[in-house]
C-alpha cells in the first residue's frame, strides 16, 4: 500500500500533465465557432482532467474524478458509484462555465465602442486609382546582354551539375 505522500507526489504529477494538455486543447479548439462554443469544449475537457474527489469515504487522499468512476463502474461497492462520480464533475462543470462566460461578458470587446470611435474619426480621402510611388533600394538590375558576357568570360563552358573529369 502506498503512504500518503505517494498519493500526493502522484496526484501533483497528474496535474502537472494536465498542465500540458492545456496548450495543444487550446490549439485545438481554436477553430471552433463563436467563445460558448469553444469555451464548452475546453471547460469540459478541463472539468473531465481536472476534478478531484476522494475515492473511498474512509481515505482522505484526492484522485481524479474520471478514474474514480472507472474504477466503480469496473467493480461497484453500492449502486450509487457511479452517481457518485458524475455529480462533482457536474458541479465543476457548471461553476466553471459560468465563470468562464461571466468573465467573457465582461471583458470581450464591445462593439458599440468600436462603431462610435469609427464614427468620430475623420473618413479617408478616397484613392483616385493612382499607385503610391515606390523608390528601389541597392543597385540598378543589369540587363540580360550583360549577364551572359559575365558568364561566358568566367566559365570554362563547363555546365554546372556536370560530371566531365570525374571518374
Amino acid at each position: 500500500m502506498y503512504s500518503e505522500e505517494n498519493y500526493f507526489w502522484g496526484l501533483v504529477g497528474y496535474y502537472l500533465g494536465v498542465l500540458l494538455v492545456l496548450a495543444p486543447l487550446w490549439r485545438i479548439t481554436r477553430p471552433l465557432p463563436g467563445f460558448p462554443l469553444r469555451a464548452v469544449a475546453r471547460v469540459a475537457v478541463i472539468t473531465l482532467l481536472a476534478t478531484p474527489m476522494f475515492p473511498y469515504r474512509d481515505m482522505h487522499y484526492l484522485a481524479p474524478a474520471w478514474g474514480v468512476m472507472l474504477f466503480d463502474a469496473i467493480g461497484p461497492e453500492r449502486g450509487d458509484a457511479l452517481l457518485r462520480g458524475v455529480l462533482p464533475l457536474l458541479a465543476v462543470f457548471g461553476l466553471l462555465y459560468a465563470l468562464t462566460l461571466g468573465l467573457w461578458l465582461i471583458f470581450r470587446p464591445r462593439r458599440e465602442a468600436a462603431s462610435k470611435a469609427a464614427k468620430s474619426a475623420p473618413a479617408p480621402a478616397p484613392r483616385r486609382g493612382r499607385q503610391e510611388p515606390t523608390f528601389a533600394v541597392g543597385p540598378a538590375p543589369e540587363s540580360a546582354a550583360s549577364q551572359q558576357e559575365k558568364w561566358a568570360r568566367r566559365g570554362s563552358g563547363t555546365r554546372v551539375g556536370s560530371n566531365n573529369g570525374l571518374p
